[in-house]
């Protein structure tokens, strides 16, 4: 006979394992985005605090200030800049990039309970036919009922 609470009970598992690694890896994902976001908070703030210091340092060495146009200021600026630009992107694409893995991770899982749900499926419906071919055999063999 056919077992109708075990297909149950199998997709019971496949729901309970898909619901732990689902938000296994939610948790992953609101966690990882959550210190990106810091730590692209703590750029910004830093470079906001070291850009005065930074520039300050030229007018010490009478490299700015009023009336002063010099190119060793203006390209160790646009240098300063452009680095913090770079790395600050770097840090956004990295981010993103993190957080796309746990989207694919998550597509899989979900690519992965739906495969499984459709193998207990047919395995239930084989079943079935198997069933009701062994009880067309045994009609025939008794004689027809």
């Amino acid at each position: 006979m056919v077992d109708y609470g075990g297909y149950e009970r199998q997709k019971g598992a496949v729901d309970y394992q898909y619901g732990t690694d689902s938000t296994s890896n939610a948790y992953g994902r609101f966690i990882s985005q959550q210190r990106g976001n810091r730590q692209l908070g703590d750029m910004y703030q830093g470079f906001q605090r070291q850009t005065p210091i930074f520039k300050s340092q030229f007018g010490k060495r009478n490299l700015a200030g009023a009336g002063i146009n010099s190119g060793v200021e203006r390209g160790a600026m646009q240098n300063y800049l452009g680095d913090f630009g770079r790395d600050y992107g770097r840090a956004q694409t990295d981010l993103t990039q993190g957080l796309q893995q746990y989207d694919l991770n998550q597509n899989n899982l979900d690519a992965w309970r739906n495969q499984q749900n459709v193998s207990i499926e047919a395995q239930r419906a084989t079943d079935i036919a198997n069933e009701a071919a062994q009880i067309d055999w045994l009609r025939q063999l008794v004689g027809g009922l």
